[in-house]
């Protein structure tokens, strides 16, 4: 009994310190800071970040404006899961291209710039859509506000 108290008392106290400032999303709604698991980030930790990041709003960019599937499409987790339903035919090719590089903030931190992009090719409809954004190599923490969409297609 004594380590069941024990055991959820680390579990709270760990929630506690869990992320400090909220990062702002879609309608106002805040989210927690998210980090990655490795540095310079995997393909894993990048997918991952793009995830958790779901509700960034589309906002955050110019580059954002008027990218979704749908006009109603606000946040980053709709305009990539449009995308990601379109790669549902199975006679089609499709993929997942990740990549990672170093750089330098807008406030001059050491970053990893990360890109996720949903690629789709059948015949000459090609196209490939995403978004990139920065991971403080300091702490690899995602920064919601260096969100851009990429893609032409």
């Amino acid at each position: 009994m004594t380590r069941a108290w024990i055991l959820a008392g680390a579990l709270a106290a760990a929630s506690c310190g869990a992320s400090s400032s909220p990062q702002d999303t879609a309608g106002g709604r805040t989210q927690p800071e998210i980090r990655v698991a490795h540095q310079p980030p995997t393909a894993k930790d990048v997918i991952d970040a793009v995830i958790a990041s779901g509700g960034v709003a589309l906002n955050v960019s110019p580059t954002c404006n008027n990218v979704g599937t749908e006009p109603s499409d606000s946040t980053i987790g709709r305009y990539l899961a449009g995308f990601m339903a379109e790669l549902s035919a199975p006679d089609k090719k499709n993929w997942i291209e990740t990549q990672v590089e170093s750089g330098t903030s807008a406030k001059g931190e050491p970053v990893s710039i990360c890109r996720l992009t949903l690629r789709h090719m059948d015949g000459d409809d090609r196209w490939g859509w995403g978004v990139q954004f920065h991971v403080r190599k300091s702490d690899g923490l995602v920064l919601a506000d260096s969100f851009t969409c990429t893609g032409a297609g």
